[in-house]
């Protein structure tokens, strides 16, 4: 179902007009809404939360790519006043090229919890030279793509207690964790790092990775990984 990228769901998906106006930043107008998690040169990350019957003020967004941690029922207000109700489940997965200016309301009778990539940072695309060794093909039990266009793969990753990858590799990502855990890391040259990772991690990479992860606690591990076609990594 999350694949399924269908333009009556996909509530953010609104041109806004050509105005160079201020932008309306909705973590400015909304800050009971939107909580900023990370910002840097090319992407920011926005964790939303609409309690039932809750609603933001009109706002702006960048091209983003947006998973829903808690799906629900959303009013979406566009600028010139129409009205649309969308049914969002959980786990559902957008990506949107352009800028849009809207106001969403919560509806239903359950909390909506939304992870927003906001793309800050795009170049035209072009070939990199590297040939990555991609993780969802040398480990297809640990790694899901759940969204894949022009601009964007997004990866639904989960690590069961004990369960490991195989030796691959990433280029520029964001990544937010949905549930964290006990993790070992191992690099090419076999040092190897163990690391507690709580639930909500965010992070951003811009250089080309290669590593090989296990589980090594008790609980399911679960990150979201947006991997960034248009960024082209920086050379270490």
């Amino acid at each position: 179902m999350t694949r399924l990228i269908i333009p009556s769901l996909l509530f953010l998906i609104v041109s806004c007009s050509g105005s160079k106006e201020k932008p309306l930043l909705p973590e400015e107008v909304s800050p009971d809404v939107y909580r900023v998690l990370l910002d840097n040169d090319d992407v920011k990350v926005l964790e939303v939360t609409f309690e039932p019957g809750q609603s933001d003020n009109m706002h702006d967004h960048y091209p983003v790519t947006f998973y829903l941690l808690q799906g629900g029922k959303a009013q979406v207000t566009l600028p010139d006043g129409t009205v649309n109700e969308r049914e969002i489940p959980t786990g559902f997965t957008g990506h949107n090229t352009e800028k849009v200016r809207h106001q969403v309301k919560n509806i239903g009778e359950n909390t909506i919890k939304i992870i927003l990539v906001e793309h800050k940072n795009t170049a035209p695309a072009s070939e990199s030279g590297e040939t990555l060794i991609l993780p969802e093909e040398v480990s297809p039990d640990v790694y899901q793509v759940i969204l894949e266009n022009d601009d964007v793969k997004v990866l639904d990753v989960t690590f069961a207690p004990g369960q490991g990858d195989n030796m691959h590799e990433h280029g520029v990502i964001t990544y937010y964790g949905i549930k964290g855990g006990k993790l070992q890391n191992t690099l090419p040259d076999g040092t190897v790092k163990e690391m507690e990772v709580p639930d909500g991690f965010v992070g951003h990479g811009n250089t080309i990775v290669k590593h090989q992860m296990e589980n090594v606690g008790e609980d399911t591990v679960k990150v979201i990984i947006v991997e960034h076609k248009k960024l082209m990594p920086v050379k270490e």
